[in-house]
């Protein structure tokens, strides 16, 4: 007997199979697409504050969406991507020197050069006491900075093994950029289709999502170069490498209130160890004076005025996505925090309206 034409589904399977065929599409992708998720999600960032430059465009240009998107990209490639690939190879370059000047220096008797000039400072007996490392083999901790040496430069020999890797993940990226420039408008769409969101509710999402990139790769990203370049500045008088320390500087800024302390009390206490007080001395006066009002001013107000977050939550999500996600997490830790809080307003919002409604009128 033929199958009637146009016969409706039963409503005891259609439904059923349709979820089961949506499931096995989203589990498909994302098998496929798992692999890229940090490409993707930082493509999705970039493009979040690339796509207003839009506007800035020829008009005839403007009306051509994959011109536009092609000039953006490539616009993109030319002033980010190509300059933080050559800063990398710089940093990788001074890395290098700086482990072969500290294997010379441990192979050349250094720690004992500066364990004798601890021994001759002009010290009281009791600050002495705390400053004898007489107890302690310098001969065992020469061996491990010597053995570790090695391990660091095996280290670069494997991180340069995955050098295709990332050039694929790059790849990756600028594909997705140039996707979401393009087509960008139409892919908010369709989601806006499925979303059983309000409007309002929808435009707040992406509101917040474009703000907190703005902060944390404008904002909070500007302001630590801004920091690691007052640092290196710093450095470079008081005689340390300015071009490694002050790389390292923009990192560990991003950690707010204590992430510089982690490059600069080091530097300080190199520095009185090679006999260098008075630059010691400078620098730690140059800390706290410069370097600090520019860490502790400048960079909250980014990240607070632009991401409604508090300076103790930049904080906590600064350190639990660093440590959730490794560098990436200083993106990702406050994104989801931010994004977390906005649907936290949401949820309230809807119940306080549900409230109001099912409340009787007086």
């Amino acid at each position: 007997m033929p199958l009637a034409k146009n016969m409706a589904p039963s409503p005891d399977f259609y439904r059923p199979f349709l979820l089961a065929i949506f499931l096995a599409a989203i589990a498909i992708m994302g098998t496929l697409l798992w692999p890229f998720r940090h490409a993707m999600v930082l493509a999705l960032v970039l493009a979040t504050l690339v796509h207003p430059l839009r506007r800035h465009l020829p008009r005839p240009v403007q009306t051509r969406r994959f011109l536009a998107a092609t000039i953006l990209t490539l616009l993109t490639i030319l002033f980010v991507l190509l300059p933080l690939a050559g800063l990398v190879t710089l940093l990788t370059s001074e890395a290098v020197t700086f482990i072969h000047t500290t294997i010379t220096w441990f192979r050349t008797g250094g720690l004992t050069e500066a364990v004798a000039w601890i021994h001759a400072l002009p010290l009281p007996n009791w600050a002495k006491g705390y400053l004898d490392v007489s107890s302690i083999d310098l001969r065992k901790i020469e061996t491990l900075a010597l053995s570790s040496g090695g391990d660091i430069g095996l280290w670069f020999l494997s991180a340069g093994k995955g050098v295709a890797s990332m050039g694929l993940q790059l790849l990756v990226l600028v594909m997705f950029l140039f996707y979401l420039l393009a087509e960008g408008e139409r892919l908010t769409e369709l989601l806006r289709k499925a979303s059983p969101l309000r409007r309002d509710q929808e435009d707040a999402i992406i509101a917040r999502f474009k703000a907190v990139s703005q902060a944390v790769l404008l904002g909070g990203l500007g302001t630590s170069v801004a920091i690691g370049v007052v640092t290196g500045i710093g450095l470079w008088i008081a005689g340390i490498s300015p071009l490694l320390w002050g790389a390292v500087a923009v990192i560990a800024s991003l950690i707010p209130v204590v992430g510089l302390s982690l490059i600069m009390l080091p530097a300080i206490i190199s520095l009185i160890a090679t006999g260098s007080v008075k630059m010691a001395i400078f620098l730690a006066l140059y800390w706290l004076l410069v370097v600090s009002s520019v860490d502790n001013v400048v960079r909250p107000l980014f990240m607070r005025g632009t991401a409604r977050m508090s300076l103790v939550w930049v904080f906590v999500s600064i350190i639990g996505g660093v440590l959730m996600f490794g560098p990436l997490g200083l993106l990702y830790g406050p994104l989801a925090l931010s994004i977390s809080f906005l649907f936290l307003e949401i949820f309230f919002d809807a119940q306080n309206e549900a409230d109001d409604t099912s409340s009787p009128e007086p």
